[in-house]
């Protein structure tokens, strides 16, 4: 095996531990299945479309677009860089890889920053079976991959780099609605909650309630995530 192709595999390995894995019931764990069900609100019916509104009923996915798979991808990406930082993730990933797969991960070399650049290589693809895989509509080119994965690297890195290094308790004020974007760790969380939220269909009226309990579940999943990877030998 190449360097590129035991990096991928290990990236693969990375995706399926964060639980973004292309099956129906995974899907019901991902961020917004859980935002789901804290009341963030499901796609908008059409008054013109019943059919359309009768598949949405009955299935809630087919309301939702691949670019909001495609931005969940890129969030799994950039924890998977934040764990590394903290408890070694991508590392512990390799070594399992190897070990369960019989993958030759030490003999090809490869570092966590080969998996994670293996990670971004393979969003668009993961997010696509995700999608296929609820019956989400619409398509991403990779030239239209890359130009969104392009505006976002540079704020999600500094907020990864950020939150790793601040050592201060996460504030709470009083009557605080949502997290706190007053910490690295926290603001990083609200702006991939913004991002998911600037891809689903809102109305406006709902959209400041919804953005906080999308916050919630980005936060409630995270922590479920890395309190079990943190276990990982």
């Amino acid at each position: 095996m190449t360097k590129d192709e035991v990096a991928a595999q290990v990236a693969q390995q990375a995706f399926n531990c964060m639980g973004y894995m292309p099956t129906p019931e995974r899907l019901d764990f991902s961020i917004l299945g859980v935002a789901w069900k804290l009341g963030f609100p499901k796609p908008k019916r059409s008054q013109f479309d019943l059919l359309r509104n009768y598949r949405i009923a009955r299935n809630p996915w087919e309301g939702v677009s691949i670019h909001y798979h495609y931005q969940e991808a890129l969030i799994v990406r950039f924890w998977s860089m934040q764990a590394e930082v903290k408890f070694g993730y991508l590392s512990k990933i390799m070594r399992m890889t190897e070990a369960d797969l019989a993958i030759p991960v030490r003999a090809s070399g490869i570092v966590p920053l080969d998996v994670l650049r293996a990670m971004t290589q393979w969003s668009l693809a993961r997010a696509g079976q995700r999608a296929r895989a609820v019956s989400s509509p619409g398509t991403i080119s990779l030239e239209d991959a890359t130009k969104i994965f392009n505006s976002l690297v540079l704020s999600y890195e500094a907020l990864v780099s950020a939150s790793v290094q601040d050592t201060r308790p996460i504030p709470i004020k009083d009557f605080q609605l949502g997290l706190s974007r007053d910490h690295p760790w926290t603001e990083f969380l609200c702006v991939c909650a913004d991002n998911l939220c600037k891809d689903l269909d809102l109305d406006d009226a709902v959209r400041p309630l919804a953005s906080v309990t999308m916050e919630l579940a980005v936060s409630q999943v995270q922590n479920g995530l890395y309190t079990s990877l943190q276990s990982l030998p």
